[in-house]
Parts: structure tokens; C-alpha cells; sequence
């Protein structure tokens, strides 16, 4: 059973169902709100959406946690997102260049973080 009386209460609803559905399944956080969004919005169906899930999985890539208390101060440090900052403290914790096509965050660590690399810049070593 749904609400009555407006459609923009039953469509959060049912988004709100499908999402939970979605983030439960997965493992990334990113990959199932992207699975949502592309179904949401008709762009693939919802036996796509599982099947790329399922391969998504399958790659066996390592979940690295990360806390808030690390990404928010670099987040401001650098006026970038906190999303922007989980992929400097990574690439810094595990030492490796970050490769950017990202030109606001290249641009704001430019200088300041010399393994932050723009993508055309890159030079295979």
C-alpha cells in the first residue's frame, strides 16, 4: 500500500525503499548509489544494475576505511570535497601518486602536494 494524495511523497518513499535495498546489497557505497541513480532515472534496468554490482564485486578491490576525523580537516584545508580528500589520504597512505582529470582539486593541492599529478602531465616511470 502507498500514500494517496501526492506523488512526490510516494516517489520518496519508494526511493527511499529502493536505496536502503541497494546500499544493503553492496559493499560500496559508491557503486550502489550509482546502480540507484542509473536505474532511477531509466537509464539502465534493475537486472543491469545487479548484474554490474555482481562484477563490480567481483574485482576483489580493497575497501580501504577512512574516517571522517582524517578527510574533513584536508576537505577544508584545501576547500575541496570530502570525497575529494578520502583520495588524497589515500594515495598518500599508501604512498602512490594520484593521477588526477580532476582540474579543481589538481588546481588546489598544485604545489603543495607533489604526488597529486594532473593527467597530462603523468609520465610513465
Amino acid at each position: 500500500m502507498y500514500p494517496v494524495g501526492s506523488n512526490g511523497a510516494s516517489q520518496a518513499i519508494l526511493d527511499a525503499r529502493e536505496l536502503a535495498d541497494q546500499l544493503a546489497a553492496q559493499t560500496s557505497i559508491d557503486a550502489a548509489l550509482a546502480a540507484y541513480e542509473a536505474e532511477r532515472r531509466g537509464r539502465i534496468l534493475r537486472d543491469q544494475a545487479e548484474r554490474i554490482i555482481e562484477s563490480f564485486a567481483n574485482l576483489e578491490i580493497e575497501i580501504v576505511p577512512q574516517a571522517w576525523g582524517e578527510m574533513l580537516p584536508l576537505a577544508r584545508q584545501y576547500g575541496r570535497s570530502a570525497y575529494d580528500a578520502a583520495y588524497l589520504i589515500l594515495a598518500e597512505r599508501l604512498a602512490e601518486k594520484l593521477i588526477t582529470g580532476d582540474e579543481r582539486l589538481y588546481n588546489a593541492v598544485k604545489g603543495k602536494l607533489d604526488w597529486v599529478v594532473w593527467m597530462g602531465d603523468y609520465q610513465d616511470e
